[in-house]
């Protein structure tokens, strides 16, 4: 009986779901406050990398074609298109407009910088990173981290922000 006893005091003291280090870290990531502030972030983060892209594409179609990760047809189109979607992307995230959709967006972009970036780096390839006018710098393991922790910041947004053109009361 003592046995029975023991394990049945094991069972109701275990942990639950949720609790420990991870529950805290999804309680803290989906708190509305936080899922603001990470929406602005990371809006502003995207829109102030497009604005020199979007007002210099001959820059910008220099540095997608250095990455030589597309046939040569396809640089001229994303060196256009790209910087609209960070932009409109950014500006979204702001106004809380569809966050969960762009932020989808955001999470593969930078997904997409940090792959380009890591097999650059590992064909021994160093250029322009094309991040950010302002600091001009080239490719290496700080500017994947860089986009490493923009990541984890939009990532809480794709999974725990509204998705919805209107906040519902």
């Amino acid at each position: 009986m003592i046995q029975g006893e023991n394990r049945e005091h094991n069972m109701t003291s275990a942990p639950t779901a949720g609790s420990g280090f991870c529950g805290n870290l999804r309680k803290f990531s989906s708190n509305h406050k936080v899922l603001f502030v990470m929406r602005i972030i990371v809006g502003v983060i995207f829109i102030l990398a497009s604005v020199y892209k979007v007002g210099n594409p001959d820059h910008f179609r220099a540095v997608v074609a250095e990455y030589r990760l597309m046939p040569e047809q396809l640089v001229p189109l994303v060196a256009v298109t790209l910087p609209w979607v960070e932009f409109i992307c950014g500006v979204m995230l702001i106004l809380g407009v569809y966050s969960r959709s762009n932020a989808l967006i955001v999470v593969g972009v930078l997904c997409v910088y940090i792959a380009g970036m890591t097999i650059n780096l590992s064909r021994g390839l160093v250029h322009d990173c094309g991040c950010f006018d302002f600091f001009n710098e080239e490719i290496g393991i700080g500017t994947i981290v860089r986009d490493l922790v923009f990541l984890i910041l939009a990532i809480p947004i794709l999974l725990y922000d509204r998705n919805s053109l209107l906040k519902k009361t």
